[in-house]
C-alpha cells in the first residue's frame, strides 16, 4: 500500500466539485494508493518520477517517491498544465 498526500490546491479543486465527479477522481485515488502502475498512465517528460492519468475531462499530476505518492495537481483536461 502507498501513503496519498494531496496538494492544497489539488485539495481546493477536488472539493470545488459535483458529487459525481468528486466520487469518480476518489475512486481513481483509492486505486492509486492500492498499485500506481495499474492504471493507464503516462509520464510528464522533463518531471522525474511524475505522472498523469485521466479520469474523463480531468486530469491527475502526481509523483511517486517511496511509498509515497503526491497529488500535485487536478484540473480540466484544458487548463492542468497551466502554471505547472
Amino acid at each position: 500500500m502507498y501513503e496519498i498526500f494531496l496538494s492544497r490546491q489539488a485539495k481546493k479543486f477536488l472539493d470545488s466539485l459535483d458529487e459525481s465527479n468528486r466520487e469518480r477522481i476518489k475512486e481513481k485515488l483509492r486505486l492509486l494508493v492500492e498499485n500506481p502502475f495499474s492504471l493507464p498512465y503516462k509520464k510528464i517528460k522533463g518531471r522525474e518520477s511524475t505522472y498523469r492519468i485521466r479520469v474523463g475531462n480531468f486530469r491527475i499530476i502526481y509523483s511517486i517517491r517511496g511509498r509515497e505518492i503526491r497529488i500535485l495537481k487536478i484540473d480540466k483536461r484544458e487548463r492542468i498544465y497551466d502554471r505547472f
